[in-house]
This record gives C-alpha cells, structure tokens and sequence, in this order.
C-alpha cells in the first residue's frame, strides 16, 4: 500500500486520508489529487498544463482553478510544511524531494516511472494503435484513452499511472513489455483502433504482466457519427468487464500464496467471493477471512464493508437467530467503513444496501445516488440501486437499473442477482396493476 510521509503528514492512497498526528486534514478531492501527483513527481518541476491534464482530463478549466487548489493545499499543510511546494516562474510546480518518503507501492521517479510492483493491482492503459492508416484520427484514440483512465481511476482499490506516463510509450514497439517493468504495474492495457469510412472497430487486449497471460481481451464497432457518445460506451464496457476480470485474477492470485504470506488485502481477496455466495457455510468462511482482516488493519473500509454485508446476509436469509441484530451490527460496520472512506462508491453501495434493509430508504437513496455519481461504471451501486427500486414499487425504474448493470458487467458473479430483481420487478403489485389495466 502506497503511503506519503512528509513534514509530519501522511497521505494513505488506498484510504485517500491526509492526516497529521493521526487526525484527519480536511482538504477537496481535487487538492488532494493535485498534491497526490506533485508527490508522486516530488523534485520534478511540473508544468501547469500537465498538472491539469493529471487533475482535470478532458475537462476545460482556468488557471484560476489550479492556482485555488495550490493555495488550499499550502492553507491546509500550514507553516509545518512551509516551502514543500515550490512555484518555479513561467514553468510551473515542484515538491522538495528530500522532505518526501515513500512507503511502499511503485516507487516513482523523475520520469513518472514506477520500480517493483505494489501489493495493491496497479494498471497502465497505453495509447491505443492508430490502424486507420490515417495520423488525423490519432486524436480518437488518445481521447479514447484518456476516458478509460479517468473511468479506472474511480476505481478506489485500483492503482491507476496517470495519463502522462503511460503516453510516454506512444509509438514504441516494446512499450508493453517496458511499461509493466519501468512503471512497476501488474496489469496493461492495449488496444488499437481501426476506421473505415464512418465504420469504427476498437479492440482491448487486458495483459498480466506477472505472467504474460491474457486476462481479458474484446472487441466493439460502432459509427463515428457520435465519436464521443462511442468513447463513452467503448470506456463504459472496457471498465465494466476489467472491474470483475482484474478482481478475479487477483483472487487467484491470493489463492497462490503461503499462509504464513497473507495480510489484511489477502484476506479481504479471498473473502470477496464468499461474500456474495447464497451459502452460509460460505457467509460464515467470509466473515472469519474478514475478522482477520480487520485484526490487521481496524480502518481498513472495504473490509468493514464486505463484513457489513455478510451480516446483513445472515439477517435477510434467516442464517441467525438473532436477525434485528445482525441487521443492526451490519448497519454500524457500513456506517463505520463509510466514515472512513466517504467517497468509496463500493462502501457508500453497502451503506445504502444496509439502510435499504433498514427500511430507511430515503437515506439509501441518498447513498446510492453518490455511489452512482462518483462512480457511474460501479456496477454494485446500480444493482443496490434497482434493488431499492424494488423495495419501494417502483418496477420500471428497477428494471432499467438491473438491465444498466448487467451492460456494465455481463459476466458479473452476481448477475443472477440482477435476473431475480428483473423477476421481483415484473411481479410487485404496482407492475400487475399496470398490466391488468
């Protein structure tokens, strides 16, 4: 897990906490993406349309809204860090590489590249081949890029290399093999991008670098008479099925491992599939894997989550004789996990799922809606979402839902799930009302 420490602060990644002296700094999402890349560049003077790029791709925005998130990072590190971040004249920014210490992930260079591979699943998406035979329609495939980044980057458990570094292999030949070395990533993402006349075929080949194989590869066609609406759909299905894809080699890469080897990732890698099984002898596995997970690392809000859920489970399929309490334990550990990691759409999901559960369904509306905001390709909030559709007899609604998550994730684990709520819906009172009439 990749940690900063610097002037007396620590910036926790994987937890996106800056925290002096075990208190939490308020600072906004983007100061806090702003300093997350000048830290991983620290000593490298980086330029302002860079720092934009990195914080803001494919959005438009003024120097004015840098120069505020500069000025609220230095408010909110105070005189302590007096001087970490330097402004160069007419070039740009740079942090003072000798007050900056890296624990763990892929140590970063001047360059942007990364040296060993992080315990947490790190991706690099490479600029996308150009096989149109036409250097004009290079600007398609690097935007298409640029929105499979910011669509991965959602991703809270997921280490995504910023545009900038991966476009640094643009046009070479062994730039797969070089990225997954020099970057420190375990996964690579390639793919090329074909025209003919208005006819467009885009192609995604998801490669592990630990071991050369394949994890996931599709292709998708389409028209370019909407480039953008494609760039969407294309990032939309390329995110969707390297959610699952990703998640499961790395299950099967924890599987692999001693023990003695296991940490607290480990134990919530292998927990995950139990979670979501209809067996209680498997409920019961996940939450001992989880148990121990929280043992290790108390804050840790995935685990807390997931641990949510299984208790819930327990509640809703009759597997305790205490169900109120089970829901209630659920909803204090979904509750917890969200305090910590208010802007995680997969623990703001479970937060939602337990308050659905709760009957507080406006409050699970709430929740869910943010999941869906900060992440529109979680796949997991659409599907709490159209189950809370279900709850409060709304069956159109939860049938568009169910039918969003199962575009995101066709061979999600969990689609049986969206088949039965796609069954509820057709059946509730309202939907027989309606077709009666």
């Amino acid at each position: 897990m990749t940690t900063f420490e610097f002037s007396g602060y620590k910036l926790d990644l994987r937890k996106g906490r800056l925290q002096r002296g075990g208190q939490d700094v308020d600072l906004r999402a983007k100061s806090l993406s702003l300093l997350t890349y000048l830290l991983e560049n620290a000593g490298r003077v980086i330029g302002k349309d860079e720092l934009v790029n990195a914080v803001w791709p494919n959005i438009a925005v003024s120097d004015d809204s840098l120069t505020q998130c500069i000025k609220d990072i230095r408010k909110a590190l105070g005189a302590d860090a007096q001087g970490l971040i330097r402004t160069v004249l007419r070039r740009g920014y740079v942090i003072d590489e000798d007050r900056v210490h890296r624990v763990g992930g892929p140590a970063v260079s001047a360059a942007g590249a990364g040296e060993g591979v992080s315990d947490a699943p790190s991706i690099a998406v490479l600029p996308f081949e150009n096989l149109s035979g036409d250097p004009a329609q290079d600007y398609f495939a690097d935007g298409m890029v640029a929105e499979i980044i910011t669509a991965l980057s959602r991703i809270r458990w997921l280490f995504v290399i910023a545009r900038n570094s991966s476009f640094a292999y643009k046009g070479q030949a062994d730039g797969v093999k070089r990225a997954g070395a020099e970057l420190g990533v375990r996964y690579v993402l390639t793919g090329s991008v074909r025209k003919a006349g208005d006819h467009v075929r885009l192609t995604g080949q998801l490669i592990d670098q630990s071991s050369g194989k394949t994890v996931w590869a599709n292709r998708y066609d389409g028209t370019m008479a909407d480039v953008f609406d494609l760039q969407d759909r294309f990032a939309e299905s390329v995110v969707g099925a390297i959610q699952p894809s990703i998640l499961s080699a790395e299950i099967e890469r924890s599987r692999r491992k001693r023990p003695e080897s296991l940490a607290a990732y480990d134990f919530v890698l292998r927990a995950f599939p139990l979670t979501w099984s209809l067996e209680r002898a498997q409920n019961e596995e996940a939450g001992t894997l989880l148990d121990r997970a929280i043992a290790i690392e108390p804050d840790y809000p995935l685990a807390l989550s997931l641990l949510a859920w299984c208790h819930l489970q327990r509640a809703g399929y009759r597997w305790t004789e205490k169900p109120a309490a089970s829901r209630e334990e659920g909803l204090r550990l979904a509750k917890k996990g969200a305090a910590l990691s208010g802007d995680d759409p997969m623990v703001l999901a479970v937060l939602g799922a337990a308050h659905s559960f709760a009957r507080d369904y406006d409050v699970a509306d709430m929740h869910l809606a943010r999941a869906r905001a900060l992440d529109p390709n979680s796949a997991w909030a659409w599907l709490r979402s159209a189950w809370l559709d279900v709850y409060r007899e709304r069956p159109d609604a939860a049938i568009e839902k169910f039918e969003h998550f199962e575009r995101l994730s066709p061979r999600d684990p969990m689609r049986y799930m969206a088949e039965i709520g796609i069954g509820a819906a057709h059946s509730s009172p309202r939907a027989m009302t309606r077709r009666w009439r």
